[in-house]
């Protein structure tokens, strides 16, 4: 892998195994998602990674294999891991059971739907045009990354913001800002490769740029997730808000 997508992968990997390894010591369900959201999308950046040097129109279950993954799947279970933080578990449980409902339909679909194979050569085709607009592989990418990333990036937004309210745990603040901006950098990725292929630019460009949203975004989200603990950082001022529950721990 020689591109900006292939080092998004490893990044994601690389944090997955940190994430995996706090969930063997807490048993933690948040944990749980987040490590499989992670692995998720160092997946979904490999296919895009090995799609982008050996054509996606040549490899057509590379294609459905970057859409399903990345396209649909990989930030909503980041979302799941943080609404585990949030709502009560019987709720978070019942989310996780209808996701997992919703991705097998999904999943199939994105196996078995028609693909323009033709229009792999273009971001155009990559970004929608392959796919039917109505197929429920092409809603879901639409629908679970704005829920995924309203979700998890929301989360880490108010956890940092209870932080810095309370006057206390300084690198939860960093934590979580980092982890909010990343998540918004890697949507904006997607935003703007659909934008350019709705205005007509219909040029490998966007595809690159994509990959090197995905590559900071995910190199900021990880940074932020390894400062938790290390910066030594905590106003004088006490806090009555528990440090379990409200931010990456």
């Amino acid at each position: 892998m020689d591109n900006l997508a292939g080092l998004a992968a490893l990044l994601s990997f690389l944090f997955a195994l940190v994430v995996a390894a706090r969930w063997v010591r807490s048993h933690r369900p948040s944990f749980a998602f987040w490590t499989l959201g992670l692995l998720i999308f160092a997946a979904a950046a490999a296919a895009q990674s090995l799609g982008e040097t050996q054509g996606f129109e040549d490899h057509v279950l590379l294609f459905r294999l970057f859409y399903l993954l990345g396209g649909a799947l990989g930030v909503i279970y980041l979302a799941l891991g943080t609404l585990y933080l949030f709502v009560p578990r019987r709720v978070a449980d019942v989310s996780a059971l209808v996701l997992a409902v919703l991705t097998a339909v999904v999943a199939v679909d994105a196996f078995v739907a028609p693909v323009d194979a033709a229009s792999l050569a273009t971001p155009c085709g990559l970004f929608g045009g392959a796919f039917s607009s109505v197929a429920p592989v092409a809603l879901a990418a639409v629908i679970f990354n704005i829920v995924g990333t309203v979700v998890f990036a929301g989360g880490a937004a108010w956890s940092g913001w209870r932080f810095l309210r309370a006057r206390t745990h300084l690198d939860g603040v960093v934590c979580n800002v980092l982890l909010t901006a990343g998540a918004l950098v890697i949507a904006a990725g997607f935003s703007a490769a659909k934008i350019s292929t709705a205005t007509g630019r219909c040029t490998l460009t966007s595809l690159d740029y994509l990959g090197g949203y995905e590559a900071v975004g995910m190199a900021v989200m990880f940074a932020g997730f390894l400062s938790l603990g290390r910066l030594r950082l905590r106003s004088p001022g006490k806090s009555n808000l528990p440090r379990e529950g409200v931010s990456v721990p």
